[in-house]
């Protein structure tokens, strides 16, 4: 039969496949006729791929045919090209060729074999109809250099195909071509250039088909999909998506805005699309493009998730506002919680109830902290910071009432209570408010955070007063009362003595020597700064106290609050005023009546190394290392002190790294398996803007003589043993007034930023790094101490009731799928009900219940009862019965690095068959109220 179809010009690629086809078919015969319009090029050292060579002449007649028979040499495989028909050639010729005929290449023949597959799927072949040889043929002259991977599975298919495609031409990386894939690829910048190139060299079959599958990766959305892709703006697929997020889901608010910008948008959508973005609109458009918009929020938040990409989809989400604010759209942009515009709205809404709307205050922050672009600027965005500051401080105005001043009894008591106070709290709220004094970058801000901050001043002002008023009996040096509140003079005979002498062990006492660090200047603000540097960065460091006072230590400075006072009678440990000389003298005394050999004490000057290579004066290093030869080393660090002078220690968040010489202490003290005893002198206040007063007598810049004109207002006049240089001495009390030129701070007066001073002993990490070894290290009469930020750091206290009886929370939700493998309904109950007794709390009943003691008997190690009933009972009086795990590990009582684990002991003491009566979700610890009470049948 003769054929009448003009003949395509071969490929290397045909070739091989007609021969591989020959060779499968069998037979002795290894002459191929193939019908072709022309030869091809580059013909030499083609081979099979079996290795045979493959020898390819072009025959424009039958005598070429048969010249080319007579000179082949007979190896491998001769293949004669010819556009000659087969009765031109004649059947003496045909004989000599396998099957007796000439060959048409099958273009998909030729494709399976660079694909090396076994067979061609039926979809594939559907899905090209009309198109079939030139896509086949497309790929074939397509084909990389590298050339086309193998099919794994063996039959050749759309997904391979195409994906090949779009991967090796198009330049998409995807391992899985899902919709949110896809639609992540379609912002690749060189994609629309590798579309025109692919249209260009394989034709427009091809690449139409290869955005059909592409689109139809995203399933329902495959429709406007296509037509976007279509269009050419690929980029614009994914932004358009979630622009359309906004206006198929927006609030009845915006609705006329919505329905505005949706007409506008629908424009970019297929004809079929007119009215389908209106909210609450039903049928397939309306489907495809809930569709698009669920895979599209998929997409971005992925990318959000994943570093690689986060750029990439900071780009998209300005792409998306940049459409919806083209299209008049800004209420949408404000309610949303993707959009930066929606996390600036948020923003400004919370600083706009900042003092005034506390519940709004703690809404929005939830809604700030659950946007997924604030957890890239946690750290690092300013604005962030300064309104996590706000919020912080908004808690803090909250729990803090001024003390009412009473002149006679009870001056001491209130005295010491307002530096303990002011370390434990104070300290952080002033923290905080150095990081709500970086200010805002939105000038909507400014104002409101200015107010917090005024607010907050004012408050510490009040505070500072009414410590000032109590301040007589700590300048006479009445003894103070058992606790945690020490006169500086007397710390190293209270504490670092103890700590030089060691720990108790069962074969003695083993000597764990001390090294005492004295930062100068260091405030209680500082303080916290800088020990959470020290505690965070690893378990290598843990925080203790004495038994007997559970919490970090805190001291009273001299008066005024100056070095030549303070930092002398620290180390002496009396009453002194001097220099280096007298701290020496007066530390090696201290050991001496201690018992302990000759101390070390090494100031500014004997830090400074020489030595390349060295952070630390190898003296100094060989002095920390011999414990049993000095047990009581001393260092001062002056960088805090130095700072007050020309930086901004305010706006300084103090760490390991800030304060010079304090890292490689610390490392030689860790080595050696010394105690350290972190302490100051005295502590500081900042320089904010405040005013000078012009006395004579001035001795500091917070403090004069009592000899010039009375104490005013914002001063106090004090006396006694304790106010050094004259037995008596006019102080500074609010920190905005001063008697000297500007500085950046200043110390001498009497806020309680100046005379608190932090004591804070750290323990090194064992060598084994066990929990055995943490508890054989403790000195005697110490333990490791439980988160110290107060609880208003993390989250707002709950309010107090109306009424005498504590309100009964609000069970929280149980997420979708916890409880999927149990009934519903109430567990079968096997032990007694517990009856609330008068005055019982959730907590008491459920550990005087037998299924409480059951869960008991089952775990090794558990807290006291008392613990776990004082846990369960702040959970249920907290707001949505939450608490942060630093709240946790003070009701536990447990070391900050143990908290995590100590509470998932108490978790499983409460979650009785699986039931969840206690969650822990990342820092949070989250009770469910009815479960507790079902669960240990607790009735009221």
């Amino acid at each position: 039969m003769t054929s009448t179809l003009a003949p395509a010009p071969p490929l290397r690629a045909a070739i091989l496949a007609v021969v591989e086809k020959v060779y499968r078919r069998g037979g002795a015969d290894r002459v191929i006729g193939l019908r072709a319009s022309r030869g091809i090029d580059r013909a030499a050292g083609l081979t099979d791929q079996h290795g045979q060579p493959v020898t390819v002449t072009w025959c424009p007649s039958a005598l070429a045919c048969w010249e080319a028979l007579i000179s082949w040499d007979g190896r491998g495989w001769l293949v004669l090209l010819t556009d000659r028909t087969e009765e031109e050639l004649g059947s003496g010729l045909l004989a000599r060729f396998a099957q007796h005929r000439l060959q048409r290449p099958e273009p998909w023949d030729s494709v399976k074999l660079r694909f090396r597959a076994t067979g061609v799927d039926r979809g594939l072949l559907r899905g090209s109809s009309g198109h079939r040889s030139e896509i086949a043929e497309a790929l074939l002259r397509i084909e990389p250099t590298t050339g086309w991977p193998a099919v794994r599975a063996g039959v050749l298919n759309q997904d391979v195909v195409y994906g090949a495609v779009a991967r090796h031409l198009l330049g998409i990386t995807a391992e899985d071509f899902d919709g949110p894939a896809v639609l992540e690829a379609t912002l690749t910048p060189e994609l629309p250039g590798h579309l025109a190139d692919l249209r260009r060299d394989g034709g427009d079959a091809i690449t139409d088909a290869t955005l059909d599958w592409l689109a139809r990766k995203l399933g329902p959305a495959e429709a406007p999909a296509r037509h976007i892709l279509a269009g050419g703006a690929t980029a614009d697929l994914l932004p358009l998506g979630l622009a359309l997020s906004h206006i198929t889901a927006s609030s009845p608010v915006a609705e006329r805005e919505a329905m505005l910008a949706g007409a506008r948008l629908e424009a970019r959508l297929p004809a079929g699309f007119r009215g389908a973005t209106a909210v609450g609109v039903t049928g397939p458009a309306a489907a495809q493009l809930r569709s698009l918009v669920a895979q599209s929020i998929s997409a971005v938040r992925g990318m959000l998730g994943r570093s690689e990409t986060r750029n990439v989809a900071l780009a998209v989400l300005r792409r998306t506002e940049a459409i919806l604010r083209a299209e008049q759209a800004p209420s949408l942009i404000a309610a949303s919680d993707l959009l930066p515009g929606g996390l600036a709205a948020r923003r400004r809404s919370l600083a706009a109830a900042l003092g005034s709307d506390p519940d709004t205050v703690e809404r929005i922050w939830r809604e700030i902290l659950t946007h997924p672009l604030t957890a890239e600027r946690d750290g690092s965005d300013p604005e962030h910071v300064a309104l996590r500051a706000a919020v912080r401080l908004d808690r803090w105005l909250g729990t803090r009432d001024v003390p009412t001043p009473d002149p006679g009894v009870g001056r001491l008591e209130r005295a010491v209570d307002a530096l303990r106070t002011h370390a434990h709290d104070g300290g952080w709220a002033e923290s905080a408010l150095g990081d709500l004094h970086q200010g805002s970058d939105d000038p909507e801000n400014t104002a409101p955070l200015e107010r917090l901050a005024g607010q907050v001043l004012a408050r510490r002002r009040d505070l500072d007063r009414a410590f000032a008023q109590d301040l007589a009996p700590l300048a006479q040096g009445e003894t103070l009362p058992e606790g945690d509140v020490h006169y500086l003079e007397n710390v190293l005979a209270h504490t670092g003595v103890q700590l030089a002498h060691g720990a108790s062990t069962g074969s003695g006492v083993r000597q764990s020597g001390v090294l005492v660090l004295l930062v100068d200047g260091m405030s209680a603000a500082s303080a916290t700064d800088l020990t959470r540097s020290i505690l965070d960065a690893n378990d290598s460091w843990r925080e203790i106290v004495p038994i007997n006072a559970p919490r970090r230590a805190t001291a009273v400075a001299l008066l005024p609050s100056l070095t030549t006072h303070s930092r002398t009678s620290f180390f002496a440990g009396s009453h002194q005023t001097g220099g280096q000389q007298q701290e020496r003298q007066g530390l090696n005394e201290l050991a001496r009546q201690a018992g302990l050999p000759p101390a070390l004490l090494f100031h500014k000057d004997d830090l400074v190394t020489h030595q390349s290579g060295t952070a630390l004066s190898s003296h100094i290093a060989a002095a920390i290392a011999d414990v049993p030869g000095t047990p009581l080393v001393g260092c001062v660090l002056n960088t805090i002190d130095d700072a007050l002078d020309k930086s901004d220690p305010g706006g300084t968040r103090w760490s390991t790294a800030d304060v010079l010489f304090l890292r490689p202490l610390l490392q030689e003290a860790a080595r050696a398996g010394r105690t350290v005893l972190l302490t100051a002198d005295h502590g500081h206040v900042v320089e904010r803007n405040g005013h000078m007063e012009r006395h004579d007598g001035t001795t500091s810049a917070r403090s004069r003589t009592a000899t010039g004109a009375p104490a005013g207002p914002d001063e106090v006049l004090v006396e006694g043993r304790r106010v050094l240089a004259g037995g008596s001495a006019i102080l500074a009390v609010d920190e905005d007034l001063r008697y000297t030129p500007r500085r950046a701070g200043y110390h001498g007066g009497a806020s309680l930023s100046e005379l608190t001073v932090p004591v804070i002993a750290l323990r090194p990490a064992p060598e084994d790094g066990t929990e055995n070894g943490w508890e054989s290290g403790l000195p005697e009469g110490w333990l490791f101490t439980s988160d110290q930020r107060p609880l208003w750091w993390s989250t707002r206290a709950a309010a107090p009731a109306p009424t005498g009886e504590p309100e009964a929370p609000a069970s929280i939700p149980i997420e979708a799928g916890t409880l999927d493998l149990f009934p519903v309904e109430e567990p079968a109950v096997t032990t007694a009900p517990v009856t609330t007794e008068p005055g019982d709390s959730l907590g008491a009943a459920i550990i005087r219940s037998e299924r409480y003691a059951d869960q008991k008997r089952v775990l090794r190690r558990t807290p006291s009862d008392e613990a776990v009933a004082a846990l369960v009972d702040e959970l249920a009086g907290a707001p949505g019965t939450r608490l942060p795990l630093s709240r946790v590990s003070q009701l536990l009582a447990t070391p900050i690095a143990r908290t995590a684990r100590t509470a998932g002991v108490v978790a499983q003491l409460l979650n009785v068959e699986g039931f969840e009566v206690l969650r822990l979700e990342e820092d949070t610890a989250i009770l469910h109220v009815g479960l507790a009470r079902q669960q240990f049948e607790v009735t009221a």
